[in-house]
């Protein structure tokens, strides 16, 4: 086991593994694009209570996430915030075994500050608002648990296949993260019988597996927004963000051999844990321009373009290997270990363009019907070389993929307010496609959401609570899909947020 040359083997070209090894492998793909784009509002209790279908309504803190043009609806100053607690709960399915977990995690989600201007003279122009906006636009906080019994491959099938893409590879330079450990903890050996590579689990053993993936972090936007109100018909608005991205992702993967062979070195793996640790921090911009109009005194409408966001990132990520085999006899160890080198990337993503059309009917002084739709093309995501470094990657393996496996997210929003004195209650709905072709087997289900709330507000002070809860089916790859079947994670999401306004 400790004397062996790995430029013995034949290396034939017929694999290409390298090009479809899983995203928990790598530090930027296609799924690290879909995270960073998939966008929703946080907006305010009283939003949430409506499923956030607010952008014909407006003066809310939730505007600015949606159309910044509801910001000119606002008659006088406010200064709101929202502090809200989130249940994050993922309950996984592999090889007929399912296994849940939960998340608990206190924030902000929403801080305007609305300045309302008047205007001197009674001119077309009626007012303008301006000001500042914080919202938190989506959540990473999950842990997902997987257990996997009799499962007919390994990780190290996979990263045996690599290390036989190309031609006389140096596994410590071309994949430091992925096969060089497999090949330094043992787990890939020169087989003596055949003088060729093997994986240290023989294909065709089965495996008893477990898939632990824990995230954290949080998206945020904070806009500086200028609006203004024409005749009390018209209102048009943009605004100017500014956008945070922090991810961190710890994946560990462990494998016990159902079959270990005490009579062959190669073959007497027991156990492996094959470690990730990927930290993803970042900055960018985005602009968004809308109108909303009073077609009549009860019906309104809204449009909004939101330009695609620019993202500056950086990627830090380590991976770490062990293996543990039968003990054959007293001078040969068992357990090995191995870390790759701290990897460092930086790089650019651009997310698509969003466009959002809006509807309300405001059916007397108590009540209101609410409507969004908005639509976003997940395939036009692209990766893009840093700017801050001189890097001639292009991306375009990626940048194909990602064409080849999203498609268009079409949501849409509906939500109802009815009102009783100073009282208001609420219900609200919303739904979004999956972003993932039916042919990738990644696909899942729909988002869909249900909302209620409730407030109480005066002329100057207004309290509200809302309520959301969500859930979505996703399916995610261990390791390459030509060795393992995918893994079906049921997600689900309650929020409660609580909102607290002030106006002079």
């Amino acid at each position: 086991m400790d004397l062996r040359s790995f430029d013995r083997i034949g290396m034939p070209l017929a694999f290409l593994a390298f090009l479809f090894i899983p995203s928990t492998l790598l530090a930027q793909n296609e799924e690290d694009a879909l995270r960073m784009s998939t966008l929703m509002p946080g907006g305010t209790a009283r939003s949430a209570g409506l499923a956030n279908a607010y952008g014909a309504l407006g003066a809310d803190g939730a505007s600015i996430a949606i159309n910044p043009a509801g910001m000119g609806v606002y008659r006088s100053s406010e200064l709101s915030f929202t502090p809200s607690i989130e249940v994050n709960d993922a309950t996984s399915l592999h090889y007929g075994t399912s296994n849940a977990d939960t998340q608990t995690r206190f924030y902000f989600s929403n801080l305007v500050l609305a300045i309302n201007n008047p205007a001197r003279n009674e001119g077309d122009w009626r007012s303008s608002t301006y000001g500042i906006a914080f919202d938190r636009q989506q959540s990473h906080h999950y842990r997902y648990f997987a257990t996997g019994r009799n499962v007919p491959s390994s990780l190290l099938h996979q990263f045996h296949d690599e290390a036989l893409s190309v031609p006389n590879p140096d596994l410590a330079n071309d994949f430091p993260f992925t096969s060089s450990l497999a090949w330094e903890t043992y787990g890939l050996d020169i087989d003596p019988a055949t003088n060729e590579l093997a994986p240290a689990i023989a294909f065709g053993n089965l495996t008893d597996q477990e898939h632990v993936m824990e995230t954290r972090g949080a998206t945020s936007n904070t806009a500086f927004f200028y609006s203004g109100n024409y005749k009390d018909k018209l209102y048009i608005g943009a605004s100017i963000g500014i956008v945070g991205h922090r991810f961190r992702r710890l994946t560990t993967h462990s494998e016990t051999n159902l079959s270990p062979d005490s009579n062959n070195v190669v073959y007497s793996l027991r156990d492996l844990t094959y470690k990730e640790t990927v930290n993803t921090t970042g900055n960018g911009f985005d602009a968004k321009i809308g109108v909303i109009g009073r077609i009549t005194e009860r019906f309104r409408m809204g449009l909004a373009f939101h330009s695609p966001q620019w993202l500056q990132l950086n990627d830090a990520y380590v991976m770490e290997m062990t293996t543990d085999f039968l003990h054959l006899n007293d001078t040969i160890p068992t357990a090995f270990g191995a870390t790759s080198p701290d990897g460092v990337f930086n790089y650019r993503l651009v997310t698509p363009w969003r466009l959002v059309w809006s509807a309300a009917y405001i059916a007397g002084p108590n009540g209101l019907f609410s409507v969004d739709y908005e639509f976003a093309d997940m395939s036009r995501m692209r990766f893009r070389p840093s700017s801050r470094i001189d890097d001639e990657y292009d991306f375009r393996v990626e940048n194909d993929i990602i064409s080849n496996v999203f498609q268009p997210m079409h949501s849409v929003r509906a939500g109802t307010e009815w009102r009783t004195g100073a009282w208001y209650f609420r219900l609200g709905w919303g739904y979004s496609t999956d972003a993932y072709k039916s042919t990738d087997p990644r696909h899942g289900s729909a988002f869909r959401n249900y909302a209620g709330g409730i407030g109480y507000r005066t002329d100057h002070v207004g309290v509200d609570l809302g309520i959301n809860y969500s859930e979505r089916s996703t399916r995610y790859l261990q390791y390459n899909d030509r060795y393992i079947d995918p893994t079906i994670a049921d997600l689900r999401n309650y929020r409660v947020m609580a909102t607290v306004s002030f106006r002079p």
